[in-house]
């Protein structure tokens, strides 16, 4: 019999690791502003400076940034690199995090889930209904026509001949569900 699967575990593993690489990206960011030299720099000067080359869009600067940044990163290149793939193994790790919540979302086996899938199955199967009946074609797609009739058949249903209207309407739509199967095997 196979183990159900830990999502709690996993989830916290996932977390575990994304916080260990956000950790390593920081002290990596920090090796690089001593590599830089901008250490020399005040805290809010520093601040400063990184707040206007994010809010910086002119694309022109932005390449200078780009070009300075390589020939920083010339002189230190295994801090480049070591960066680069901390970003990465972050970027994986948050969309295996991700991945792994849609799937415990898809098999999540809560009663109010199930009942929830149910209801939503079941919505979809009468939609289904409304379209092989041929309403939705026959009122242009009138929401207000197709409620119409539903109403009206709920009233019918609640006269003297309920029982007579059922049996009609049952043999009417077995004798479609026969219709409908015959055309999809031909």
């Amino acid at each position: 019999m196979r183990k159900p699967r830990d999502y709690d575990a996993e989830l916290q593993a996932l977390n575990n690791k994304a916080k260990q690489l956000r950790t390593r990206k920081q002290t990596q960011l920090g090796e690089l502003v001593i590599a830089t030299g901008a250490d020399a720099l005040g805290t809010e000067v520093l601040a400063g400076v990184l707040l206007a080359a994010i809010g910086n869009d002119d694309p022109s600067r932005k390449e200078a940034g780009a070009n300075a940044a390589l020939r920083s990163f010339r002189a230190t290149p295994m801090l480049a690199d070591q960066l680069a793939k901390t970003l990465a193994s972050h970027k994986r790790s948050i969309q295996a995090r991700n991945r792994l919540l849609a799937h415990r979302a898809r098999h999540d086996m809560r009663d109010w889930r199930v009942k929830r899938r149910e209801r939503t199955r079941q919505l979809i199967e009468l939609g289904g209904l409304i379209a092989k009946a041929e309403l939705i074609e026959l009122t242009d797609d009138d929401r207000a026509v197709i409620l119409g009739l539903l109403v009206e058949a709920a009233a019918k249903l609640k006269g003297d001949n309920r029982d007579q209207q059922l049996l009609l309407w049952r043999r009417r739509g077995a004798r479609a569900f026969t219709q409908n199967q015959l055309a999809e095997r031909s």
